[in-house]
């Protein structure tokens, strides 16, 4: 999609405060985990639901950028390839984030991160499954939308020739720095999982299988911690 400068502008600023989030919220999250747990949740909630719905629907009013523009168009999704190729990113980019997490962790000599979120899960029952689904779930798709999908449409709209591999080296070296609170393993391993993200964006040119995909490998992740 081509876009004017207005609709560069408005896609920058859509853009800014998620990334602003993700890039800060290991310091205040970690407080209120801490100290105000129901505080906690409701800006977890905001900031992954609430703020990124409303973000779209703005774009989508005053610059008429729509999900479709940014990977996630419906009319041509497809049930058995949306499977087949959400599996593919399930198991190519589970795989690459385990063993480069692992893989770091001791060549760093088994670094301790800042604050882990999955400390401020319930410790059990309901509300813990809620909470596992619901995080997993709107992690996925909102780090596909905006550390990929929208910042590709931004990127590709400032280059006359542009680079997969440089967009895909930039956009995974910010989607690591926003694991920053995690520890330097978490970090390496976020790099080489949006990565691979990248590659099935650009391989099947929708990011319906990525998000999906994404979501599966944090419900998996997240029920082991």
């Amino acid at each position: 999609m081509y876009l004017d400068c207005r609709q560069k502008i408005l896609v920058t600023l859509v853009l800014l405060p998620i990334i602003t989030i993700c890039e800060a919220n290991g310091i205040y999250m970690a407080a209120f985990a801490r100290n105000h747990i129901l505080l906690y949740w409701l800006t977890h909630v905001f900031q992954w639901a609430i703020l990124p719905i409303i973000l779209m629907a703005l774009l989508a009013k005053k610059a008429s950028v729509f999900p479709k523009h940014y990977g996630l168009d419906t009319s041509a999704l497809r049930w058995q390839s949306f499977i087949a190729e959400t599996i593919a990113m399930f198991i190519s980019a589970g795989l690459t984030f385990h063993w480069s997490t692992r893989l770091s962790w001791h060549l760093l000599d088994r670094p301790a991160g800042y604050f882990c979120f999955l400390d401020a899960y319930p410790a059990d029952g309901a509300m813990r499954t809620i909470a596992w689904l619901y995080s997993s779930i709107a992690v996925g798709f909102v780090e596909s939308i905006f550390f990929i999908g929208l910042p590709w449409l931004l990127y590709q709209n400032f280059q006359s020739r542009p680079s997969l591999q440089a967009f895909s080296a930039l956009i995974s070296v910010a989607f690591a720095a926003a694991h920053w609170e995690q520890g330097p393993h978490a970090m390496v391993g976020a790099f080489f999982f949006n990565v691979v993200a990248c590659y099935w964006y650009f391989r099947i040119g929708t990011l319906w299988p990525v998000a999906a995909g994404h979501a599966l490998i944090d419900l998996v992740a997240f029920a082991q911690l």
